[in-house]
């Protein structure tokens, strides 16, 4: 077989050995549920809700799980979201989902106790909007963590609302950024984990 064959032979064979490792990155699952003032709603998890490492300046570790939800049916509103950050890199799975209450103080949600869930940040999309309004910050809620791994979070919070209207929403979740491959930049999902945060919460 000629040299230049034999390198196309090479190429082909390291592309189909490479594809396979590729779109084995999980997709992110879980969606919203519930009434939102006053009528049903499904709101899917996006693409881009993942986990991750933080790396604060003291060299602390701290694991963040971004999840962002499509509020369908919402006008002007792009996403609903939440920054969680778990206390050091919790590991845990087949054991006793664990739930935190979050408690309401002022314009946000605090965990009830820190030594699982260190920080509750609500997002919408509308800069210093946090919570949706109508209908406000929740008058209660709790985050419920089935599995934290090197690779994967999985659980579910719940919001329920002055106006009687609850949020329930869940996530299943890796450690990086899915690409469905639309992106021409991009790696096709073959991309690696957590990364660096200069970030010195206290």
């Amino acid at each position: 077989m000629p040299r230049s064959s034999s390198r196309v032979v090479f190429a082909l064979l390291t592309c189909t050995l490479l594809i396979p490792s590729c779109h084995s990155i999980p997709k992110p699952a879980g969606e919203c549920t519930g009434t939102h003032l006053g009528q049903s709603v499904a709101w899917p998890l996006t693409l881009n809700s993942h986990q991750s490492t933080l790396i604060n300046f003291d060299g602390s570790e701290h694991t963040r799980v971004q999840l962002n939800y499509t509020p369908n049916g919402v006008p002007g509103l792009e996403s609903l979201g939440v920054s969680l950050t778990l206390t050091g890199m919790p590991r845990f799975e087949a054991s006793p989902p664990r739930t935190v209450k979050l408690l309401p103080q002022q314009d946000r949600l605090v965990p009830e106790e820190t030594s699982l869930v260190r920080a509750w940040e609500g997002t919408t999309g509308r800069g210093s909007d946090a919570y949706l309004t109508p209908p406000g910050v929740p008058v209660e809620g709790a985050v419920t963590l089935r599995r934290v791994t090197p690779d994967h979070a999985e659980g579910q919070f719940v919001y329920r609302y002055a106006d009687g209207g609850m949020l329930t929403c869940t996530f299943d979740v890796p450690d990086r950024v899915y690409d469905d491959g639309q992106d021409s930049g991009g790696d096709s999902g073959c991309g690696g984990g957590g990364g660096y945060d200069d970030d010195d919460d206290d």
